[in-house]
């Protein structure tokens, strides 16, 4: 059995409640933890791409549900939102759009977080990064390149087009840059936005090494950025969720989440749980 298929059966086992023999809930709701307002989610969902809504969000192991399941209470409680050390929130949103331009689409953003100084855009992970890719782009966005776009994130884009597969979905988080870079062009008197990468792991991720790379992956691509003008930043979900565990605000969600999603893939080794934090990350 492969690290995808045991990670599956790890959060079908732990969900219990009703799937099919895929994982799938019989519907969306029954995909969600307390506290989220069904019809705000539902309204931002029919704008995103993908169908999210008739299959994707249903899915047990759906990056898309647990995006919404971590941050979709905050949609009516926003004063109570806490997140990269600054507490409160004007919007709290999922699927936005960052139009590029007309050939190459636009990238939706998982959850798009708006603050009175600052914007925060999202990208969630669940499994997919445990399958590793080639970034791939298509030959328009060359017309991107410098003064269009950041030297230090156009030279990621560079090295990005000659690696081979990673773990890590550099092509995906590259074209966040672009569609914020276009945002940020568009209104250059609005916040400078902060592109977020937040993904799941089974507790003894240690011990196993589509993790290890993945997590060796993501501080490189955050090193070659340290000095951007869109910022790139990446943390766990656990991390995340021990942060929240600590406000007594939030760690009833946040037991919540754990109780949810916290699992560990290899039960025969004995190693003591917990989340070691990216070395970028404040």
């Amino acid at each position: 059995m492969n690290t995808v298929t045991k990670a599956m059966q790890a959060l079908r086992d732990r969900f219990g409640g009703t799937t099919d023999n895929k994982g799938y809930t019989l519907s969306p709701q029954e995909n969600l933890v307390a506290g989220i307002d069904w019809a705000l989610v539902e309204e931002d969902l029919r704008h995103g791409d993908g169908d999210e809504l008739r299959m994707k969000f249903k899915a047990i192991h759906s990056s898309a549900a647990l995006a919404v399941n971590c941050f979709g209470p905050f949609q009516h409680q926003l004063e109570n939102f806490r997140l990269l050390g600054k507490q409160g929130a004007k919007q709290v949103g999922f699927e936005h759009k960052l139009p590029i331009f007309g050939e190459v689409g636009a990238p939706n953003i998982d959850v798009w977080i708006e603050r009175e100084h600052d914007v925060v855009a999202i990208e969630s992970k669940l499994l997919e990064y445990l399958t590793p890719k080639k970034a791939k782009f298509s030959a328009a966005y060359k017309r991107l390149a410098p003064p269009e776009s950041d030297p230090i994130w156009w030279r990621v884009y560079e090295r990005a087009k000659e690696s081979g597969l990673q773990y890590l979905d550099q092509a995906q988080l590259i074209k966040h840059y672009f569609g914020l870079n276009e945002l940020r062009k568009k209104h250059p008197e609005g916040a400078v936005p902060t592109l977020l990468y937040i993904f799941w792991e089974p507790l003894d991720w240690q011990d196993l090494k589509e993790c290890r790379k993945h997590r060796e992956e993501v501080e490189t691509f955050a090193n070659s950025l340290s000095n951007s003008q869109i910022q790139f930043r990446a943390m766990s979900y656990n991390e995340l969720w021990d942060q929240w565990k600590a406000v007594p605000e939030l760690a009833k969600h946040a037991e919540e989440l754990i109780a949810r999603y916290q699992v560990r893939l290899q039960t025969d080794v004995q190693t003591a749980g917990g989340d070691r934090p990216l070395k970028h990350v404040a």
